[in-house]
Order: C-alpha cells, then sequence, then structure tokens
C-alpha cells in the first residue's frame, strides 16, 4: 500500500511495516509518533492483516482520535474503526451491558464539588477531590487509602484517616445516589470485564486489534484494562515517549512505558530518534535539560543548523515582560502575522500576566473567542448552571429552532450576542453526542479539550502554559519565568515530582523548530531567584538577527525538501490534472508562498492570506487544509 508508507524514514517504515502484533513504539519529540500510529492502522487493514470493523485506538483527547479518523479517511479507510478517548469508550461499553441487561445506564455526577461539599468537606474539598483523583487512577478503594498512601510517600494537607472517611463517605452518597463520576468509569469497566470472562470474551472478539496514542500518559488503571483487553491475543501497538510523561498529577506513571520490555515478555520495541522538527541547537538544549535530572533522550536532529538557544536574565519580574516584548519586537514581523511565535509559561498566572504586559505594548496577542468577557464566554457562564442534559439539550434547541432576527437593524450587541449563543448552542450539541448525560459544568472541561470554538485573531503570538502548548509547535518560542520556584514548581518537593518538572520543561522546549528564548527574573514577589537547575552548564549564545523563515530556504537537510512547500505543490498539480487548468490557474506561487508562510486555518484566513475570493477559497480549503495536515503530521 503506497500511500500509507510514503514518506517514511527508515525507523518509521520499521515501525509501521514490523510483522510483530505487540509493538512498543518509544519515539521521541518530533519524530513522528502519530503519523507512524495511522500508518499502521491504514497500512495493516489494506495488507489484509487487520479489520477496521475490529479495531480499537485508544487516545487521550476527544481532539487527537478525531484528527485520527480524518488521516485515515484520506488514506483511503472509509470504514470506520473505533476511536476514542479511555472514558468514552469505557463509558458507552458501561451504557450498552446496563441496555442490553435492562437496567438505567450510568449516570455521571454532575457536580462532584457540590456533591463532596453536601457530605461535608468544607474547605477539605479540593484535598478530597486531589486525593480521589489519585486513587481512582490506581483502582484504590477508600478503605486501602491510609495504608497505600503511607507506602506511596504521600503527605496530603490533611489527616489521612480523615480524607479516607471522606472518601468513603463520597462513594457511599454516590450509591445512594445512583451516579458515578469520571474514575468510576475505568474502575467499574475494569471490575465488569475481570469478573465476568464471558462478558470480556465477547468484548476481546470485537476489539482484535488495539492501539494506544501517548501511552507515557497511562495510569495503573488503563494499563489493567489493556492487560484485560489483549488477554490470550497479543495484537496491541503502543506508541509513547517516556521522556514527555507529564501528568504524573493526573495518576500517569510513566515507568510503566519505560519499562515496558518487563511488562510486556515478546514485545517488540521499536525506537523513533530521527528528530524532524526541531533545530540541532534546540534539540541539545532538550536533552542538556532531561539530562540535569538523570533522565536521557534519544534524539537525534535531521535539521540544519539554526540560531543558538539565547537566555535573558531580567532583574524582576515587570522587567521580564519588558525584555520579552523588546525580543518579540526584534522577529521578523511575518511570524507575529503567521501566529508562528508562542511565549509559554509555566502557571495560567503568568499567562496572564504576559498578556496584560503584551497588549499593553500594542503586541497582538492571538486570542480565542470565548476568552473572558467576550459574547461566548458570557453564554457559556450563563448555561454552565444548567445540572441535567435536559437543561442542555432544551437550551440548544430553543436557539437553533428560532429565526434569525430580520430586524433592518439589530444592534452590533444584539447580533453578536445571537451569533454567540448558536455558536454555543451547535457546540453543546456536540457536547451531549458524545456525553448524552452531560451537565453544564461538564461542558467545560470538554471545551478545553476539544476547542470547538477556536481563535478569534487569526494573527498575533500565542500565549499558553507548558501542559496546553503540548502537541503543538511554532517556528520560534520564548519560554519565560525559568527560574527556581516556577521552573521546578516549588510544590515539587520529591525526586519524581523534579524528574517530571524536567521532562515538561523538555517538552516546552521541543515546540520550537527554530529558534528557543529563555527569560528569567533575578528577583519575584520580592524574592531572589537562582536560574532553574535544568540549564545549569549549558551554553547560551546571543540572540541573532531574525533570519528569514525557514519555509523560504532551499537548502534542505531533508533529501525532500520542505514538507509544507511539498505537500502543496503536490495539491496544486493534483487539482491541475483534475481540472484540467494550469497549476498557476489553481494557485499562483505568490499565493502558494502566502499559504506557507501562514498556515490559514479556515477559509476566512486563507482569504486574507492570498486573495482569494470567497467561493475560491470555499472550494480549495479542504485540499489545502489537507495538505498543510499532511505536512504537519511528519513530525507528530
Amino acid at each position: 500500500m503506497a500511500s500509507a508508507l510514503d514518506d517514511l524514514d527508515p525507523a518509521q517504515l520499521a515501525a509501521v511495516t514490523t510483522a510483530s502484533r505487540l509493538v512498543a513504539v518509544l519515539a521521541g519529540a518530533g519524530t513522528g509518533k502519530t503519523r507512524v500510529l495511522i500508518r499502521r492502522i491504514a497500512w495493516r487493514v489494506h495488507e489484509g492483516d487487520a479489520d477496521s470493523r475490529h479495531t480499537l485506538a485508544l487516545t487521550f483527547t476527544r481532539e487527537a482520535a478525531g484528527e485520527l479518523r480524518r488521516r485515515l479517511r484520506r488514506l483511503g479507510l472509509r470504514e470506520q474503526i473505533t476511536s476514542g478517548t479511555f472514558h468514552a469508550v469505557m463509558l458507552a461499553m458501561l451504557r450498552q451491558r446496563a441496555t442490553d441487561h435492562g437496567r438505567p445506564a450510568p449516570q455521571i455526577v454532575a457536580s462532584r464539588h457540590r456533591l463532596l461539599k453536601e457530605i461535608g468537606t468544607g474547605r477539605q474539598t479540593d484535598i478530597v477531590a486531589f486525593e480521589a483523583d489519585w486513587c481512582g487512577a490506581r483502582g484504590i478503594p477508600p478503605e486501602d487509602y491510609v495504608h497505600m498512601a503511607r507506602a506511596a510517600g504521600r503527605r496530603p494537607p490533611a489527616p489521612p484517616g480523615e480524607i479516607a472517611r471522606l472518601l468513603d463517605a463520597y462513594a457511599v452518597e454516590k450509591r445512594r445516589r445512583g451516579v458515578i463520576d469520571i474514575n468510576d468509569v475505568l474502575v467499574e469497566s475494569l471490575l465488569l470485564l475481570e469478573r465476568e470472562p464471558a462478558f470480556a470474551e465477547a468484548v476481546r472478539w470485537r476489539f482484535r486489534h488495539v492501539l494506544v496514542d501517548e501511552a507515557q500518559d497511562l495510569n495503573p488503571v488503563q494499563h489493567r484494562l489493556i492487560d484485560v483487553l489483549r488477554a490470550g491475543v497479543d495484537d496491541l501497538y503502543m506508541v509513547g515517549d517516556p521522556s514527555q510523561a507529564i501528568y504524573g498529577f493526573n495518576g500517569a506513571d510513566p515507568t510503566l512505558l519505560a519499562e515496558v520490555g518487563d511488562r510486556f515478555p515478546g514485545i517488540e520495541i521499536v525506537r523513533l530518534g530521527a528528530n524532524h522538527r526541531c533545530t540541532p541547537q534546540v534539540v541539545d538544549f532538550g536533552r542538556h535539560v532531561l539530562h540535569t535530572s538523570g533522565q536521557l533522550a534519544d534524539i537525534t536532529s535531521t535539521r540544519f543548523d539554526g540560531p543558538a538557544v539565547s537566555a535573558h536574565r531580567a532583574t524582576d519580574e515587570r522587567h521580564e515582560l519588558e525584555v520579552i516584548a523588546d525580543l518579540l519586537g526584534v522577529l521578523d514581523p511575518s511570524l507575529l502575522q503567521s501566529s508562528d511565535v508562542a511565549v509559554l509559561a509555566r502557571t495560567n498566572a503568568q499567562v496572564s500576566l504576559l498578556r496584560a504586559a503584551l497588549e499593553a505594548r500594542g503586541i497582538r496577542v492571538r486570542r480565542r473567542v470565548d476568552d473572558p468577557g467576550t459574547p461566548i464566554a458570557g453564554v457559556l457562564n450563563e448555561i454552565s448552571r444548567f445540572d441535567s442534559a435536559a437543561r442542555l439539550r432544551a437550551f440548544a434547541h430553543d436557539v437553533l429552532d428560532t429565526p434569525v432576527s430580520t430586524s433592518e437593524n439589530p444592534s452590533a450587541h444584539d447580533a453578536e450576542r445571537c451569533r454567540a449563543e448558536r455558536l454555543v448552542a451547535e457546540a453543546v450539541l456536540d457536547y451531549l453526542r458524545e456525553h448524552p448525560d452531560g451537565t453544564g459544568t461538564g461542558i467545560r472541561s470538554w471545551r478545553n479539550a476539544t476547542d470547538p470554538f477556536g481563535t478569534r485573531d487569526a494573527s498575533g503570538v500565542e500565549l499558553l502554559t507548558f501542559h496546553t502548548a503540548k502537541g503543538r509547535e511554532w517556528h520560534t518560542v520564548v519560554l519565560a519565568g525559568i527560574e527556581t520556584g516556577l521552573v521546578p514548581l516549588r510544590s515539587s518537593g520529591t525526586v519524581a515530582g523534579r524528574a517530571e518538572e524536567a521532562r515538561l520543561l523538555y517538552v516546552a522546549a521541543t515546540r520550537a523548530r527554530e529558534r528557543l528564548v529563555i527569560s528569567s527574573a533575578e528577583r519575584r514577589g520580592g524574592f531572589a531567584r537562582n536560574p532553574t537547575p535544568f540549564v545549569a552548564g549549558f551554553v547560551f549564545g546571543e540572540l541573532s538577527p531574525e533570519a528569514p523563515p525557514i519555509e523560504f530556504r532551499r537548502a534542505r537537510a531533508n533529501p525532500v525538501g520542505d514538507r509544507v512547500e511539498r505537500e502543496l505543490l503536490a495539491w496544486r498539480d493534483g487539482r491541475a490534472h483534475q481540472t484540467m487548468l494550469t497549476p498557476q490557474q489553481v494557485c499562483t506561487d505568490e499565493q502558494l508562498s502566502a499559504i506557507v508562510r501562514k498556515r490559514p486555518r479556515t477559509v476566512d484566513e486563507l482569504i486574507t492570506a492570498t486573495g482569494l475570493g470567497p467561493i475560491t477559497a470555499a472550494r480549495l480549503f479542504d485540499g489545502i487544509a489537507a495538505a498543510l495536515d499532511d505536512a504537519a503530521a511528519f513530525s507528530r
């Protein structure tokens, strides 16, 4: 199957075509792990070695599952595989099981915090919720909490015995009300599969080929679920990177993937070490960060040399904001126009300060349409109080079934409010299709994971935390606040906690394709701060004058040339052949160069970037978007 094997490097090709059925792909940042997972599915199905109807691909976000399905369709795989998050797939299984036996489907608790407060957690609500998550990720019942917490060396800010009592009261109250929470979804699924062998066998018959993306984020309960699903038939394919395990606070255990050879005897381990995203300078910095905490990253850049990683030390936090604004001012303006620059910080509080400071300096910041203060945020805030799916559904249908005002002169405020309500209503229906028992509070976490509204501004600097930047990439990345107290956070006092903080900095740094800039402050909040120990001994360079974006360089380290340009040229040639036009009539070289620079994400952005008319832009957008996705997929 040629299309499934196109443009793979030797290690990727080996990972896709291995004859083994039990495989772990250990893939460093920028080496194309998601691409390999998708090509593996397509290749096996087209070779007749797997049945798409019996294939299960488990992801950690709904967005990732949707992207996987879209890219498989472009590879000619029209029969749908089952793909989704662990929670979505297991909840569907629990509901189907209940329906088959004439029992009520499990209901997700509308508000866990509200229920916890009702059982008397008081000021300890957040503590109990956090410990409930810790227990849920490991399948620990309340009666075992004190012993297991002590064995794990946990030191919660409340007496363990009191936490255990409240956890038990919470479990009792859930049973009394006939509800479960999100942790229970996986635990109840695991217990069902372990206790009912016949049912487990039926599930294994349905899901004969199991694939797992981002396997470094698996927690112990998810690992046990995989063990049950693969029992008797070793048809399991996992991709992940132990060096990008950054969700320990959610129960993820990176040792489960790092020690995969011991856990799964006979497994074939394929390593991807060619980073196609970052320059050697960025990769060297990432490796150094991990090395300082006793960790390794076995990756090498395939790119030409880029600018040296530079570091800038400010006197205090206010001065640091000025330094970052000055740094952004010397960059190529086209990078800001194409939103190919990001400033990343460890905490949300830093991001808020950065946004205010940059906007005060007149630097455009790319904003989300659902940022606080926008009409969409106002509508979302109103429906967050809806405590049932019925109320959400009624709201959505009331809005969408009401004709748009035909008033000749509606106020700008009314028109914007109407548009916001309709956008939210459509998103609510999407949410309820995946979460039939969803509530107003549940839609918040779904929104954060799926980004249903996107951004309002097509250009500007992007501001994100380290965690939310995972999976993204930019030409230039500035890392703010790289100093003790923030990196690592003061609360990460254990060896494991500091190791995860180092991995988090590694993830943030490897979002940069070309240029990486580090900033820190000598004093913050009135207290002296030292540079983070993770950069000790690294030799920084100076911030050099901005070079032309990589898209316009003709000398390439990669023999097949620039991916974006190549994919767009292939699309244009194919479109010209189909329509019996010349390539220049489809899209001029100048327009193609603008697309390479600005990477439009919507039809409106394509119009702004190229000057195409709205009808032509709408007709061409899907093909252009597919080409851009394929190019970006090479480094994922």
